[in-house]
């Protein structure tokens, strides 16, 4: 009889509880399979035995530390030493007398576990029976005759359907992949793909020998790519499965379901095809916005190739896809382990491992972010082709060839499963068995994907989970449901399954912390060949072309209400492709901002007609006034949170001149009343304290209700309790994030500076407040001063190693030319004045990072106007030279958005609403107002 050699403390007592179905396991093994090599029989136990071993630990390891720790608390152990009071608990556990405890306290444990390994016994033995059955016809499939049994290796998927699992097997001619399912719908679907991609080198499945209800795969060997044109190859190739199981409504193609060979992503398990719509959630939020969630959730996120971050329960946060998965990117694993195992004092302990490596990937350090292009064009070429097949009528005909292939339907992720089963088999569930079934019964009510579970399906769920198996729905294909999903494919609107891709794409970007396409500092974006001529011309053209692909991608509901999705950061947990919040920054406050103030040049003559803006600014201000009207910012600065809110309506309201606007601003200012600034972390202009400052000022003079100032005032104690002085007088704050206090206008000292200095000379407060905001104000300003190098010309910033900063909005030199320009407007204040002049010299020239409004050439426009402005012989520009820089550089290049490169982002300080409203500030004559310094008027 095999033994398992896994040494371990409660090792001894595991084999005893697995001996019986070791035996049964020799039994079925000489009664059924009596005609395989002795040797290849040995394997098979052996193989079964590690089987046994390591399902029954998972099962009883905290039921044994609880009756050890009881056993030492009644004084039980009484050998002389650690060792031996551990040995004492073995004996313990292997006599009769500790099975009787453990039916006491534990009456089901037994009967499951038995049935448990009884389940895998019996598969094992179907499998060495089917070896036996099959060897020879697997010589087509390996190439060459079999041969003996080298090894086997069980538990390659999950266990399904009492005890089978997918098994991994080397003969002496080769290997194969052992699948107890039906593999018809593998062999239909390669045969799919040959018909759609004519040519080699295409996306493939692996060849397949079906047997009915299992059958055998081809085994792929994982291979990394070999230079730039594979690696090409692969990525294109990923974005044909996108669009392939875009059409198939395929899920569940996660990151070890796909295995890279070479240059050819190979999909490794397709039973999860033609996966049925499932709508989301309704929210509060409007049917645009429940609309977009229902886009997301049945577009080409749910095939698992692209990367995503799940919220449901169980998924952990990980992005488990087999494009992202990135390594860096994911998150720890809380895993149970036995620490101190061997002795009395063993517990269970939660500890951080990493994912395992899986073979999904064409490199040993992708770069995914350097081929987006390749899966985007992939996407859109694969797409283009399965069209013009639908339009001869070849699609149907060929899709008709998937009736009655047995699918498997995805009703919760394997992630909830596990951790359902996990509770399941605890030892307070286990004495309590009615109990624990009745908390996952309405756990599963409460998480059920699509058509709500029967009573009975989930009691199926949960007899399955606790006899150790994952539940699997299968059921075959009807050409209902063929008809369904090529009709749900069909209405696909590709630019926004296109936008989606490279959103997700982004995203993943974003969470693994590297920089996108390229070097992030790059200033690769600039005009190589710049022209003047029909200047004004091009710019409205480049604007109402960008306006026209915002309405075109927009998500609108029967209410109205319209709405965008995008790249946005949620709950600390990373970024996520969503719906649009309402902020500044990324959400619709920005959007339409952006909308009006085009509208607004339109009626002045400096803007074309584009037709449908009307309609779509409507619904973005409908939605928008849905989101505050029901949702919380989770922040209180001025691009991401109240201050963001009332800035937006107050803009509204100076373009539209609609009382109700300026009743919005009102009500947002209302809920930044209620939740004050002493929770506030952050303080930065984006998220915190400082950030709300001006924009109340703002809506003080709008409305003339001086509460709004004190609110503000407010804002102002907050930022004064937390401020530091060294003893130079320099005056700064330590900020979340940062080890060391840092500069610059958007997150630093300088921007929370000047909101200081716009609070001192507005009416807030006394005037000895004002005087100590001012103070505070020039210290800020001392502190940014202290930063700048002379020899450079240029401001340091701690976040830069080995560099300077760059010329941009957020955290460099226009940001703080930006804020030095309005104060010097303000007041003739000659710090001001220097500081505008230092961002003005190191800027010139500087075109080509991005052609954002946050870190890009809008900004540095503005500043280079705003400069010559209030300062034309220090900073004079050409402003002409200056536009016809950034109206090049677009043309030539499309929007880029720093890492978010040609993906399309919507909002105002880093997407398409930015270039909106940065086209619209070009014209000399366009007065709306810029949200660089959260101007609140026309």
């Amino acid at each position: 009889m095999a033994e398992p050699e896994i040494q371990e403390g409660f090792g001894p007592i595991i084999d005893h509880f697995t001996a019986a179905a070791r035996a049964a396991l020799d039994a079925e093994l000489a009664a059924r399979c009596g005609d395989l090599d002795p040797r290849e029989t040995e394997l098979i136990r052996a193989a079964g035995a590690h089987a046994f071993y390591a399902s029954a630990r998972l099962k009883l390891n905290r039921v044994l530390l609880l009756e050890l720790h009881a056993a030492k608390h009644l004084g039980e152990l009484t050998a002389a030493d650690e060792p031996g009071r551990f040995a004492q608990f073995v004996a313990k556990a292997l006599s009769p007398q500790f099975a009787q405890i453990v039916e006491q306290r534990y009456p089901p444990l037994s009967q499951r576990l038995q049935r448990s390994l009884r389940q895998q016994g019996a598969a094992i033995a179907t499998l060495a029976a089917r070896i036996h059955a099959d060897r020879d016809a697997l010589a087509a499939l390996i190439g060459r005759a079999p041969g003996r049994l080298l090894s086997i290796k069980l538990g390659e998927g999950d266990l399904h359907a009492g005890g089978q699992t997918v098994a991994k097997l080397a003969f002496e001619g080769g290997q194969a992949m052992y699948k107890p399912r039906s593999l018809v719908i593998d062999a239909i679907t390669d045969g799919f793909l040959a018909k759609v991609f004519e040519h080699d080198g295409r996306i493939r499945v692996p060849a397949v020998l079906d047997r009915g209800d299992y059958g055998w795969a081809a085994f792929v060997q994982h291979r990394y790519c070999d230079g730039e044109a594979e690696l090409r190859a692969f990525y294109r190739g990923l974005g044909h499965w996108l669009a392939l199981l875009r059409l198939l409504g395929g899920t569940d193609i996660h990151l070890e379901n796909l295995i890279a060979a070479g240059p050819v992503p190979v999909v490794v398990d397709v039973e999860s095809l033609f996966a049925p719509e499932r709508p989301a959630a309704a929210s509060r939020f409007g049917q645009a916005y429940d609309r977009a969630q229902d886009l997301i959730q049945n577009s080409v996120l749910r095939t698992g190739i692209v990367p995503f971050r799940s919220r449901v329960m169980g998924a952990g946060q990980a992005d488990l896809s087999a494009a992202g998965s990135l390594p860096g990117e994911q998150p720890q694993l809380q895993v149970p382990v036995i620490v101190g195992d061997g002795t009395t004092d063993a517990r269970v302990q939660m500890v951080e491992t990493s994912m395992d490596i899986s073979q999904n990937h064409p490199s040993p350090n992708p770069e995914v972010s350097r081929y987006w292009d390749e899966i985007s064009d992939g996407f859109l070429e694969a797409s283009q082709r399965l069209r013009e097949l639908d339009a001869d009528g070849r699609l149907a005909q060929w899709l008709s060839a998937f009736e009655g292939c047995q699918v498997r339907d995805v009703r919760r992720t394997t992630q909830l499963y596990v951790e359902v089963g996990r509770m399941l088999w605890h030892p307070a569930s286990l004495h309590e068995e009615d109990k624990a079934i009745e908390r996952a019964r309405k756990l599963f009510a409460a998480s059920a994907g699509g058509p709500p579970p029967t009573p009975e399906q989930i009691a199926s769920e949960i007899d399955d989970l606790r006899h150790g198996d994952i539940p699997l729905f299968v059921a075959p294909l009807s050409a209902a449901r063929i008809a369904q999903t090529l009709e749900g494919w069909r209405r696909m609107r590709i630019e926004l399954e296109d936008m989606t891709i490279r959103s997700s794409l982004v995203v993943t970007q974003l969470n693994s912390g590297a920089d996108g396409p390229g070097e992030r500092d790059s200033r690769s974006h600039y005009a190589r060949n710049v022209r003047r001529d029909n200047l004004e011309q091009r710019r409205r053209a480049l604007a109402a072309d960008i306006v026209e692909r915002l309405l075109r991608v927009s998500v609108r509901g029967d209410d109205g209400s319209v709405t965008w999705i995008s790249p946005e950061s949620f709950g600390g947990s990373g970024w996520h492709v969503q719906p649009l919040g309402g902020d500044a920054y990324f959400g619709l406050g920005g959007i339409a901002v952006a909308l009006a103030g085009y509208r607004h040049e339109v009626h002045a003559g400096r803007a074309d007609p584009v037709a449908g803006l009307d309609e779509a600014l409507e619904g973005a201000i409908h939605s928008f006034h849905t989101l505050t009207e029901v949702d919380t910012p989770p922040t209180v600065g001025g691009l991401s949170g109240d201050g963001s809110r009332i800035w937006a309506w107050l803009v509204l309201h100076g373009l539209l001149d609609r009382p109700q606007l300026l009743a919005n601003a009102v009500k947002s200012a209302e809920t930044l009343e209620r939740k004050g600034f002493d929770d506030d972390p952050s303080l930065d202009l984006s998220d915190g304290s400082s950030g709300a400052i001006v924009p109340l000022i703002e809506l003080a003079r709008a409305s003339g209700e001086p509460r709004w100032l004190a609110l503000a005032a407010r804002a102002g104690a907050r930022l004064e309790a937390l401020a530091q002085r060294d003893e130079h007088g320099l005056v700064y704050w330590r900020l979340p994030g940062y080890d060391d206090p840092i500069g610059g206008f958007a997150h630093g000292a300088y921007g929370i500076g000047w909101a200081l200095a716009r609070l001192a000379l507005s009416d807030a407060g006394s005037a000895e407040d004002r005087q100590r905001w001012r103070a505070l104000a020039d210290g800020a300003f001392a502190f940014q001063d202290s930063m700048y190098d002379v020899a450079v010309g240029n401001w340091r910033d701690v976040r830069m190693v080995n560099t300077i900063n760059f010329p941009t909005w957020c955290n460099g030199g226009v940001g703080i030319g930006l804020a030095a320009a309005d104060l010097y407007a303000r007041t003739g204040d000659a710090v001001a004045l220097r500081d505008m002049r230092r961002a003005v010299a190191v800027s010139r020239g500087q075109w080509g990072f991005t052609h954002t409004l946050c870190h890009g050439d809008f900004s540095l426009w503005e500043l280079l106007a705003r400069g010559a402005k209030f300062d034309p012989e220090e900073c004079a520009a050409d402003l002409e030279e200056a536009t016809a820089q950034v109206v090049s550089a677009i043309e030539e290049h499309g929007i880029v958005g720093g890492i978010t490169r040609r993906a399309f982002t919507p909002g105002l300080m880093t997407g398409l609403a930015g270039a909106i409203h940065g086209l619209n500030r070009l014209h000399p004559g366009c007065e709306v107002a810029s949200p660089l310094l959260l101007e609140g008027g026309i």
